[in-house]
């Protein structure tokens, strides 16, 4: 009787873990919604969609892990809220991840963008910023760029400018003057000016833009570029890391939120200026630099609406995360080029000193 009894309770406990699964699986289904629109919704008309699309890859792991736990307990309708998660995720995966493209051309010119975080390195305090400013020179001349968009790099004078230049053997140099991030631009190619770059540059509200001229290999406008970012401390970032905060009213954790949703509107207004701002002619146009917003973003959609494609997806491979800080699995650094770029090759180089991974493209101009 006894064991009849036991044989009994089986049915009710797996039909109950099932029914809560199931609902972890609906609000998980729910979550990923989010993540789908949070492109389309702007921050500005209502924020809380654009946090769900920062937590994109932590909610597509909730969605697999669940999938699994419903397929461990033969629950068969229940499924179908997983599978159903899965096809409201694919768009966004499908911005998120590249398979990388065979190609026998290297392309005409080499690009490198990386945000060097004023030189701490992010994976040994101890380290001054002289060594980690040492390390970043000899990255760049063991990648050998032509062109180098370096962002918080700190405040230039001339002449640390052309040492610098001359170290990883570019003779041109154009910083951003009215950032004191220290966004600049190094290239073997001149730097010049036009009516065009002469305005946006008025006021370097979203990066500055320069005319490459690189002989016969053509022309084009480049646009190094850094927006808001969180500003969010490493004591912060342990504090979203424990669960168990998440059930606390803590001055901290609305702090983080705080940061995340004034990140979000700046980013909007600054992606505004840029799309709509936009030279007039036919040159060829990239915009790279760091931009602190991931593909299910309303930044990221803005850009792709301009017309402007994303060199990652098109040559790239795997996620290509560029944040190399406790935050798992976020790009955030981009190559935005017009339909006059095409582009080769692209590679994010994962060693870390600052808290980004450098990224480089090869590409040619059609002018």
């Amino acid at each position: 009787m006894g064991k009849k009894e036991i044989g009994e309770k089986k049915p009710f406990f797996r039909r109950l873990l099932i029914f809560f699964v199931a609902v972890f699986a609906f609000i998980a289904l729910i979550a990923t919604a989010l993540c789908a629109i949070s492109p389309h919704v702007s921050p500005d008309a209502f924020v809380w969609t654009s946090y769900f699309g920062l937590a994109f890859w932590l909610i597509l792991f909730a969605d697999v892990l669940l999938f699994v736990t419903l397929i461990f307990l033969k629950a068969r309708k229940s499924l179908m809220i997983s599978l159903l998660a899965f096809v409201v995720a694919m768009p966004g995966f499908m911005r998120s991840c590249s398979v990388k493209k065979e190609t026998f051309d290297p392309g005409n010119i080499k690009m490198m963008s990386y945000n060097v975080a004023f030189y701490h390195d992010v994976a040994n305090d101890r380290r001054t910023w002289e060594m980690v400013y040492t390390d970043v020179i000899h990255l760049i001349r063991d990648e050998n760029p032509d062109i180098v968009c370096l962002q918080e790099s700190g405040p230039w004078s001339k002449d640390r400018a052309d040492d610098f230049g001359r170290k990883i053997g570019c003779k041109y140099h154009s910083v951003n003057k009215f950032s004191h991030r220290g966004n600049i631009i190094f290239s073997r190619f001149p730097l010049e000016d036009d009516e065009y770059t002469e305005r946006f540059n008025a006021s370097g509200a979203a990066g500055f833009v320069k005319v490459v001229k690189a002989g016969s290999l053509g022309r084009f406008y480049l646009q190094n570029t850094h927006l808001q970012s969180y500003n969010i401390t490493k004591d912060e970032i342990e504090y979203l890391g424990d669960t168990r905060n998440y059930v606390e009213n803590s001055s901290k954790g609305k702090s983080v939120f705080t940061k995340l949703r004034y990140g979000f509107e700046e980013r909007t207004k600054d992606t505004k200026i840029i799309v709509g701002n936009l030279p007039g002619n036919d040159m060829p146009v990239i915009i790279c630099g760091d931009f602190n917003d991931t593909p299910l973003s309303y930044t990221y959609q803005q850009m792709k609406k301009a017309g402007f494609s994303d060199a990652f997806l098109e040559a790239g491979h795997g996620v290509g995360k560029t944040y190399c800080g406790k935050l798992p699995l976020l790009r955030i650094d981009y190559f935005w080029h017009d339909e006059n770029v095409n582009v080769f090759t692209f590679k994010t180089i994962t060693k870390k000193m600052s808290d980004h991974y450098p990224i480089v493209m090869t590409f040619n101009v059609s002018n």
